[in-house]
């Protein structure tokens, strides 16, 4: 559907005055229908396709209808839009006239308005006296209609994706935490403050007006530096589904930290949403359905690399990842692993579990895995790839298991920022640590792999 009443307004910004219509009727020889105007008319004898002006309150699509049948009486005709026009009329004012195209049967009888007296099929080379404009609109239309495949613009959009839009803020407090909100309509779904784009609208505007009606808080008088930088965190395209039966492009853009000053004025509204909390990344996976989780985690990952990112959902395979957990072992059948602290917001708080972490930007999750190592335990490793079988139950399917070895001192090993400690351990010691559940399904994979590199059988 095309957007008139946005065309209108630009028209106007533009210092157009007046809103016209014209409609190009085409039999099948791409003959044009010429009308002329009556001897008592302000413009005598001059040939033109029907058209004219909008009334107050009608769209433009309904205008072009009702002056194609007034000047013609054609009706129920496929008006599809082609382009405008601009001209200065006779009264001086500046006019913007949409103009539409059809095609009639050959031999359709016209009915001409008291305003016309004679009309005529004529080919574009051989057009009656009319405008200069409107010559120039029909023969540019008659050029582009000769191109195989060409079909004016109002038709062409009804075949191609037209995807809905949205706009949203990406929105943390003072710890990292995500702010999200529970739909009214729908409880199982937490919302970034935004919403639809509507006419008219773009979706960083949008965003701004969604947030003011959504939390009570304009975020432009609230972090005023982060929002004037209109900072682009994602653009995410969603393919159409079940749920959503049409493609979305969504806008994410930063809407900075809330302080608990500003946070205690956030007011609802509660025809939208029940409820907001600020959670991390982890915990928000329990209270959100998994495409909406995997829908966070790439806006997270995007904000994180400080550049805009665009994502695509459902994701191509490789690229369907968010973490990586690496087992990395040595030729002593150790398996590096890391104490994790007691926060509380992350996962396995206080457990000893292999080296872990999410995705940036636009790494592969062997690259991924090869700098989490480097961070968090100060090694370089080597033979990253892909630890074979099916992946345990408690390790989310957007994190890849990878495999990797090490052969250096265990003086080497260097701890992050992160965490309590890392050290090598033997794989028959790990069970004795406080660990995950998940590492009784991994530990015989890695010992059966060390058989295989030792030559031991099991």
């Amino acid at each position: 559907m095309i957007d008139f009443d946005g065309l209108t307004a630009l028209a106007l910004r533009e210092g157009i005055e007046r809103i016209g219509v014209g409609v190009v009727v085409r039999d099948s020889a791409d003959r044009i229908l010429m009308i002329r105007r009556s001897q008592r008319d302000v413009l005598p004898g001059l040939w033109e396709y029907p058209g004219g002006g909008r009334e107050a309150g009608e769209g433009v699509e309904a205008s072009a209808a009702r002056e194609l049948a007034e000047e013609t009486g054609l009706t129920g005709l496929l008006l599809e839009y082609a382009r405008h026009l601009d001209f200065t009329s006779q009264y001086g004012n500046r006019v913007r006239q949409f103009v539409f195209t059809t095609i009639v049967p050959d031999g359709t009888p016209i009915a001409l308005s008291r305003d016309h007296d004679g009309h005529q099929w004529a080919s574009a080379d051989a057009l009656p006296a009319t405008g200069d404009g409107q010559r120039e609109v029909i023969e540019w239309l008659v050029r582009r209609l000769a191109i195989p495949g060409w079909r004016p613009v109002g038709g062409y959009i009804t075949t191609v994706a037209r995807p809905t839009a949205y706009g949203s803020f990406l929105v943390t407090d003072p710890q990292g935490r995500i702010l999200g909100m529970r739909s009214t309509i729908n409880p199982d779904v937490w919302n970034f403050p935004g919403g639809n784009v509507e006419h008219g609208r773009t979706p960083f505007a949008t965003a701004l007006i969604e947030g003011v009606e959504e939390l009570g808080l304009d975020l432009a008088a609230e972090n005023p530096e982060i929002i004037a930088q209109r900072r682009l965190v994602a653009v995410i395209h969603e393919q159409a589904g079940t749920e959503y039966p049409v493609p979305v492009c969504g806008y994410v853009f930063d809407g900075g930290v809330l302080t608990p000053e500003q946070q205690a004025r956030i007011r609802l509204d509660t025809a939208e949403h029940t409820e907001w909390r600020f959670e991390t990344a982890h915990d928000w996976r329990a209270l959100m359905e998994p495409h909406r989780y995997q829908r966070l985690l790439q806006v997270l990952r995007a904000h994180r690399s400080g550049t805009p990112l665009y994502v695509e959902r459902p994701a191509p395979p490789e690229d369907d990842f968010e973490g990586v957990m690496v087992l990395v072992t040595d030729a002593r059948g150790r398996l590096l692993m890391h104490h994790r602290d007691h926060n509380p917001g992350i996962a396995w708080p206080g457990h000893w579990t292999p080296i872990g972490g999410w995705r940036e930007g636009r790494e592969t999750a062997e690259e991924t895995a090869a700098r989490e190592v480097a961070e968090e335990a100060g090694i370089t490793v080597s033979g990253l790839r892909p630890v074979p079988g099916p992946q345990h139950d408690l390790v989310h399917p957007l994190t890849r298991v990878l495999h990797g070895v090490w052969d250096g001192p265990e003086t080497d090993l260097r701890l992050g920022d992160e965490g309590l400690a890392v050290r090598m351990v033997p794989l028959d010691e790990v069970p004795l640590l406080k660990v995950p559940p998940y590492m009784q399904h991994y530990l015989p994979l890695l010992a059966a792999s060390a058989d295989r590199t030792t030559g031991r059988t099991a």
